[in-house]
């Protein structure tokens, strides 16, 4: 008998071993700029949490990252005066692995859960709060298996189908775009930009052949202090960025996930013809991490045997990690923040920021419920020619379903929430909230499937087959694969002499005939 031609394949899956928070304690304090004036009330900060690097380094994985502040103040300057100032804070985190989880991938986003600052004296401000760390370890999984025998007729082979995702492409992709922003004749020109704020939204992946088309809106709320005034204005800008990026091997049946992350903004000012300060240019530097999945049925080679030589099957377990569906589902969340009496009544509102914490997870029979909350904070004019600008706090509560075909309470999920939009209006006695949220759900599970790795010729004699025909009568569970291999036969002579039609529909008390060494 000629060597065996064994046809193997590789393939690479991922497969989720779990997903956690942990929270990253932030609290340091800061010196007011020589060039700012004193601080007299502090007014809003915002907090901008960014991951730089997540490496695996001994038994954990360490994750760096850094926090921008802005803080916003009302300084004592011939009456008060809007001013902000700017600070950037490092931190860190570890994920401790459990044994066996020496090959993992780390994928996690951060957002902030609680930020304040106190004023220390009129020169020193505290800052302290919390940012929130979503994460998950996956094992990637990459091993070779058997998927046909070429050019020997001398073997036989039960073939079988499985099910699985392989992961197809993973990589960065950087996708850039440029604001220009003028500031009209009926409003001061800029003296200082006080804060900048970006939200991605709109976010979309495509996948044509060979190709992957990304794009998203960056959102920009920039306020300034005008020259000669005291008054705080915003500007706006939306801007359309986009990448196609040539990708071998994808096709439009794959999906893809991607994840936005802003790493760059460079907001210059420049002037105008009349050498006012009027034009505001920025770039944005977007990275979007992408992975393409595909749901794949592969040919495995399940039992192997030869009536002409022994063979030995070399057979493997591997965990599976299989994604069942994903979807997602856009939430309108409206909520009204009472005045309270010794609160500023409000003239106009000038900005409005929110940040989204999801609070509890739960897989239902083809769905998902999230809840959550949008941690809002309002900075506004006021009808106090004293303290002209105040601003204000509040939790709004979400709740909201993500449909996913054949989930299950036994299941997994990964869900992350975006802010698509935040608006805030002046209501009677209140400041009404419409967010607009987009929920990305995913469902996966896991099993344990058993591979062929290899199949080799071993030494030793083949059982010789009887002289004569055997009549076997087939009992539970019997079938032609096990009787032809019990007999060292083959399922064509089975049903060559027995004239079956149909060979999948066998029943127990059938009687077959198992021929012998005689010729037919």
């Amino acid at each position: 008998m000629a060597d065996i031609d064994v046809i193997k394949e590789n393939v690479q899956c991922e497969q989720l071993l779990r997903e956690n928070n942990t929270n990253t304690l932030l609290k340091d304090e800061y010196l007011i700029p020589d060039t700012h004036p004193d601080v007299q009330e502090i007014l809003t900060v915002e907090a901008r949490p960014m991951i730089m690097s997540k490496d695996l380094i001994g038994d954990k994985i360490v994750i760096e990252g850094k926090v921008e502040y802005t803080v916003i103040y009302l300084a004592r300057e011939d009456g008060l005066i809007a001013n902000s100032v700017n600070y950037t804070q490092n931190f860190s985190n570890n994920i401790d692995l459990k044994q066996g989880e020496n090959r993992v991938i780390c994928e996690a986003e951060c957002n902030v859960d609680h930020i304040d600052a106190n004023i220390m004296n009129e020169r020193k401000i505290a800052i302290q709060g919390i940012i929130n760390i979503d994460w998950e370890l996956y094992k990637s999984n990459e091993f070779e298996f058997v998927k046909d025998i070429e050019g020997n007729d001398d073997v036989e082979v039960l073939k079988n189908t499985e099910t699985i995702n392989k992961i197809n492409a993973a990589q960065d992709i950087e996708m850039t775009g440029k604001s220009m922003i003028r500031v009209g004749m009926d409003k001061p020109q800029i003296n200082k930009i006080l804060k900048c704020s970006m939200l991605l939204h709109k976010k979309e992946a495509k996948i044509v052949d060979d190709k992957i088309q990304l794009g998203c809106y960056c959102k920009l709320n920039i306020l300034y202090k005008g020259e000669d005034s005291k008054d705080i204005l915003p500007l706006e800008d939306d801007v359309y960025l986009s990448k196609e990026e040539a990708i071998s091997g994808i096709t439009s049946d794959m999906f893809p996930t991607a994840t936005y992350e802003i790493t760059n903004n460079n907001l210059m000012l420049e002037e105008d013809d009349l050498g006012e300060v009027r034009i505001i240019n920025d770039e944005i530097v977007v990275k979007v991490n992408v992975k393409i999945f595909s749901k794949e049925n592969i040919d495995t080679i399940k039992d192997a045997y030869s009536p002409k030589c022994l063979l030995g099957l070399q057979k493997e377990d591997h965990d599976i990690g299989i994604l069942q569906g994903m979807n997602n589902t856009e939430a309108i969340v409206k909520h009204n923040i009472q005045l309270k009496e010794n609160d500023l009544r409000p003239e106009h509102i000038i900005a409005v920021n929110g940040n989204i914490i999801l609070t509890d997870k739960q897989i239902m029979r083809d769905r998902v419920a999230v809840e959550g909350i949008i941690k809002v904070d309002i900075l506004y004019k006021t009808t106090d020619e004293d303290r002209y600008m105040a601003s204000i706090k509040a939790e709004v509560p979400f709740s909201a379903m993500i449909d996913i075909s054949g989930a299950d309470e036994n299941m997994k999920s990964i869900v992350k929430a975006y802010l698509d939009n935040i608006d805030a209006f002046i209501e009677g006695n209140s400041i009404a909230i419409k967010a607009n949220i987009i929920l990305n759900g995913k469902i996966l599970y896991e099993m344990n499937k058993e591979f062929i790795s290899d199949i080799i010729e071993e030494e030793g004699n083949v059982p010789e087959k009887k002289a004569s025909i055997t009549i076997y009568v087939l009992g539970e569970g019997d079938n032609l694969w096990n009787l032809a291999k019990r007999y060292n036969t083959t399922v064509g002579d089975l049903i060559k002499v027995n004239k079956i039609e149909e060979p999948e529909h066998m029943v127990p008390g059938q009687k077959i005939i198992i021929p012998g060494r005689a010729i037919f």
